[in-house]
């Protein structure tokens, strides 16, 4: 039978899913670097990327090769533009590092961002091969995680915890 405390619970449970499952923190960005570029024709080149946009120091990972499949040539730059669409800063252009993994050559970039939204980007590629560029928008977000998340991932455990201490104080009335 269901008493009004049951409906309550279920109407508070409801209420709480549905704000969790809400755009705003399905948009939220935590972990690992995501693709943003994905063998992206850039001129004589082709990209792929990866990207950590968090305030602070954001984070981009470049993969390029020739579009004939044929790795780079040196002397090969890669530039990262960053402008907020709110144009609170004029746009700034970030020279990517060339590194090397286990896996090949990337480029990486460190980008600082002032302010959380939506920011245009833009790849700039220069070499002897030729130039291209490439742009894309991406929302940078808080880096870490935030209190609210935090609360969040505790409720499960509270609530478990909750239903057992209500069955062990019954238990022990009954027995």
């Amino acid at each position: 039978m269901l008493t009004r405390r049951r409906v309550h619970c279920f109407l508070v449970a409801g209420l709480l899913s549905v704000w969790l499952a809400s755009p705003g923190f399905a948009l939220a960005h935590v972990g690992a670097p995501y693709p943003v570029l994905l063998e992206q024709p850039v001129g004589p080149y082709t990209a792929s990327a990866l990207a950590d946009p968090d305030v602070g120091t954001g984070t981009f990972y470049v993969l390029v090769d020739l579009a004939d499949g044929q790795s780079i040539p040196p002397g090969t730059s890669v530039t990262v533009w960053a402008e907020p669409e709110d144009g609170h800063q004029a746009a700034a252009g970030h020279p990517a590092q060339r590194e090397e993994t286990r896996y090949g050559e990337r480029f990486v970039a460190r980008v600082p961002f002032d302010a959380e939204g939506p920011w245009q980007v833009r790849l700039v590629m220069d070499g002897p091969a030729g130039a291209g560029e490439t742009s894309f928008t991406v929302r940078v977000t808080p880096s870490g995680i935030g209190w609210l998340a935090s609360v969040a991932c505790l409720i499960p455990f509270v609530v478990l915890g909750a239903l057992w201490l209500r069955g062990a104080l019954r238990q022990r009335s009954n027995g």
